[in-house]
């Protein structure tokens, strides 16, 4: 269905238009109403209508000015003028600006449908024109982005800008952001385990990301990079970390996810935008330091470091420290050592093998414990190693083994092991109305989270998240019974804050959508 802004300065006139007409028969909905130029101009610029049918003469800003502005923001608009006056002269400036026609009060309803339908095929027109405009400025974008030669890249900055003037002038300060989605599920923001973003994910936080960056007021264009990854290049001002901190708050509102947001430097002309570019995805990087979700501005980021790691004297004390199952020690000696290595920047790759030779080791001394735990063998260790996407998540792994260590030497009892599962079965029936989270069922058992996740699916051969989804999806079946109940009411009984991904989660889990599961049992 196209949109239609109508302006006449005459009430009556107006109210005729909007209502007497039979606009959703003619496939068109009405959006707004104005009964000048100004106010048709703001209110064009806010809700960007397909077709604009203003009257000629009007105060304050009559209908061919208004035409000429309004062009000027949205080049593919629409424009019927009406006027009570056949004069050469209207329509010959009514040509002039480009209108796609011209109707004389009063309205004859047969030729207003008649126009309306030429009217919609050249509304269709322009929207594949304008889908191929883009197209091609994301195309050129591309190139200039990843082009290795300079002289190339002098050709395509000047392409792009002839492409578009307005966001790309060949004359900066620009700046690059490269930005990593990352799927954080039930987690929340609490926790740092993180998994890539599934597809339908990926094309719910596009479209949000570019409603939020034109609410943000962002000047420059973003694109689809790699999988669960966007880039973007824009003009810069004073303005922008911050307009970047709103986005990643607006879409965690929205979202299960993390946005991580590498920003460059500034570089002066169009050109730089390949520099920049790499300078934007080097700094997203550092997220493996700082963690998921952060926005990490290139020049204030130290160059990673090689340099050799001691693993053997914090091997040796870890040891003596779960050897007399010292619990609160353990974490603090892990917690050191990873500080260190923060604090140096020490090579992501240099730390993931510093932790594997770390764990290796402490597996090696306490052999029999290990096999009691069924803790993965050592060669495991690197792939353990590799799926962690930031230093947290290794520090809570190697944690996590100190800690499984400690209570295998502690209690031989098999069926405490049970006794949590049941406890987490209990607090999840109990608090499942709520936003729980696998961290808010750990403080509640006094173990950690990593511990809880493994012991559970050991014991169940569920997750405590598929478990937790599970049950709520349960309640939700019984809740459609009652028909008085709305579906965001269920929503929100059973834990969603979110409709849209309650919605999601059921028709997941059942094959049906709330509503076709209710038409069913009902």
């Amino acid at each position: 269905m196209y949109t239609i802004l109508i302006v006449d300065d005459e009430k009556l006139e107006l109210e005729a238009f909007t209502e007497s007409v039979p606009w959703a028969s003619m496939g068109i909905r009405v959006i707004g109403t104005a009964k000048n130029g100004r106010e048709a101009l703001e209110l064009t610029q806010r809700l960007n209508p397909d077709i604009v049918l203003t009257d000629v003469r009007m105060p304050i800003m009559d209908g061919l000015e208004f035409a000429k502005r309004a062009k000027q923001f949205n080049k593919h608009l629409k424009i019927v003028f009406l006027s009570g006056h056949d004069e050469f002269q209207y329509i010959k400036t009514a040509l002039a600006v480009e209108a796609s026609g011209y109707l004389l009060k009063p309205i004859d309803m047969e030729e207003l449908t008649l126009l309306m339908d030429k009217v919609k095929v050249k509304c269709e027109e322009a929207k594949l024109i304008a889908q191929s405009e883009e197209m091609a400025k994301d195309k050129q974008l591309r190139l200039l982005l990843t082009e290795n030669s300079p002289e190339h890249r002098n050709h395509l900055a000047a392409g792009l800008h002839q492409l578009d003037r307005g966001a790309f002038p060949l004359q900066g300060p620009y700046r690059a952001a490269y930005l990593t989605v990352s799927y954080c599920g039930n987690a929340g923001a609490a926790g740092e385990a993180s998994e890539p973003v599934s597809e339908p994910i990926q094309s719910s936080v596009r479209d949000a990301l570019a409603r939020s960056l034109r609410a943000l007021g962002y000047n420059g264009r973003c694109l689809d990079w790699e999988h669960g990854t966007f880039t973007a290049l824009f003009q810069s001002d004073q303005e922008d970390e911050a307009m970047w901190d709103r986005l990643q708050l607006l879409l965690a509102d929205d979202f299960p996810i993390r946005l991580t947001i590498g920003l460059s430097s500034t570089g002066a002309r169009l050109e730089n935008a390949y520099t920049l570019f790499r300078e934007a995805q080097l700094a997203s990087d550092h997220a493996f330091y700082w963690g998921l979700g952060s926005l990490l501005v290139a020049d204030r980021l130290r160059t990673p470091v090689t340099e050799e790691i001691e693993v053997e004297d914090t091997r040796a004390h870890l040891c003596r420290l779960i050897g007399h199952q010292q619990s609160e020690e353990t974490e603090t000696e892990v917690a050191r050592f990873f500080r260190e290595l923060r604090d140096r920047c020490i090579h992501r790759h240099l730390v993931r093998t510093a932790a594997v030779r770390l764990v290796s080791g402490v597996l090696q001394h306490f052999g029999t414990a290990m096999k009691e735990l069924s803790i993965p063998a050592m060669n495991s260790e690197w792939e353990i190693m590799n799926n962690c996407a930031s230093m947290a998540e290794i520090e809570e792994h190697v944690r996590h083994v100190c800690h499984r260590l400690i209570m295998a030497l502690s209690e031989k009892d098999k069926d405490r092991h049970q006794h949590i599962v049941r406890q987490i079965r209990s607090i999840i029936e109990t608090s499942y109305q709520k936003p729980i989270t696998v961290e808010d069922i750990a403080r509640e058992v006094y173990l950690s989270p990593n511990y809880i996740r493994t012991i559970f699916k050991e014991k169940t051969g569920q997750t405590i998240l598929e478990v937790i989804t599970q049950h709520r999806m349960e309640q939700a079946s019984l809740l459609l019974a009652d028909k008085s109940l709305k579906i965001h009411e269920i929503a929100g009984r059973v834990g969603y804050e979110n409709v849209s991904y309650f919605c999601s989660i059921f028709q997941k889990t059942t094959g049906l959508t709330p509503n076709s599961y209710r038409k069913q049992i009902c």
